[in-house]
């Protein structure tokens, strides 16, 4: 469990780590790699939405059984980064994700 003060600064050293993450996977030239950093900055604005109201997002994961609120759009992009890597498999539901 974390603070709101440690939930802020927890924001800001993700996305300090997604950004040296993507600096450094342009490199390599494998495109599906780098859209790890995508999957990356959705979770980081999903947990600063969660953060926003008030919502744990450290606590929210399959072991806890608390679910990061997803708006519906953010699902279709984690989809398309998701199928961009994975070749064409559908991983999340908007509806199903919504419903959590």
């Amino acid at each position: 469990m974390m603070t709101p003060e440690e939930r802020e600064r927890a924001i800001a050293l993700m996305q300090q780590a997604s950004n040296t993450f993507y600096r450094s996977a342009t490199t390599i030239g494998n495109h599906p790699f780098i859209e790890f950093a995508g999957l990356m900055n959705e979770y980081i604005n999903a947990c600063r939405s969660a953060h926003a109201q008030g919502i744990d997002f450290s606590e929210c994961n399959r072991h806890s059984g608390l679910a990061l609120p997803l708006h519906p759009v953010m699902s279709d992009y984690l989809n398309e980064k998701l199928e961009c890597i994975f070749a064409g498999s559908k991983i999340l539901d908007a509806s199903a994700a919504s419903s959590r």
